[in-house]
């Protein structure tokens, strides 16, 4: 990741702003990051790969933190997103971890963040779903959605530039059965074949990966859609199968 290269050089003056580019200069006073440093100004495409990663992580701490504390189950997925969906080096773990807690302690208001990356990324409507989901991955992995937890994911959507009823079919996504599939396509259960079939399709136009390359998006984004697209995949199988 150029840009982080570039922010362990000193470039932090980029053009962020907002809660964002404070929460960058916060973790990097205040975590100790072995990473490699790399000279010269920060471009357009940089500025916005530092807002996904920074934003992302800064919310999931908010998030994680929503009930009162933060569990473990929540730090394993966290760091199993970094390293197993995300494939972070070492450095980038350091920093995404610091701004995690960093964001999990702070006055910054969740809201604040996701403000800000709905703005950035307001034309980009896969990323900022499969963030959305991200969001209720955390707040699950103890198995308990919280009230406070709740308050956050209902009043995402608005945030993020997603629908309002979106909170109603992601969670539908948690549940383990044939529900959970349908969610994926983006369908009310029990849809017929030829439904299934567009959204099917249209859902992997969307993710495909050489389409996400083609639109320039960040680097971690492209890890994450490759296994929103093998999520697509799967659940069209286990449709197809159950209707024989």
């Amino acid at each position: 990741m150029s840009w982080f290269g570039k922010i362990m050089g000193g470039s932090v003056g980029f053009m962020l702003g907002g809660p964002i580019g404070a929460m960058v200069g916060a973790t990097l006073g205040h975590t100790l990051i072995d990473g490699k440093a790399e000279s010269g100004r920060m471009t357009s495409q940089e500025q916005r790969q530092a807002v996904f990663f920074t934003a992302m992580f800064a919310m999931l701490g908010k998030i994680a933190k929503a009930d009162g504390k933060v569990c473990e189950n929540e730090i394993k997925l966290v760091r199993s997103f970094m390293r197993d969906k995300l494939r972070l080096d070492t450095a980038a773990q350091q920093f995404a971890m610091g701004v995690f807690n960093e964001a999990k302690d702070n006055q910054i208001h969740f809201e604040d963040y996701a403000r800000q990356f709905g703005q950035v990324f307001q034309r980009e409507q896969q990323l900022r779903m499969m963030f959305y989901e991200m969001l209720f991955s955390v707040a699950m992995a103890d198995g308990v959605l919280h009230p406070d937890e709740e308050k956050i994911l209902r009043a995402a959507p608005s945030l993020l530039g997603l629908h309002s009823d979106i909170y109603d079919t992601v969670k539908r996504k948690f549940v383990n059965d044939l529900s959970h599939h349908y969610a994926i396509l983006e369908l009310k259960d029990g849809a017929d074949m030829s439904a299934v079939k567009k959204a099917y399709r249209k859902l992997v136009s969307e993710y495909h990966p050489d389409k996400i390359i083609s639109k320039g998006l960040p680097e971690d984004f492209i890890k994450f859609a490759e296994e929103k697209f093998r999520e697509i995949n799967e659940a069209y199988e286990a449709i197809k199968k159950a209707k024989g």
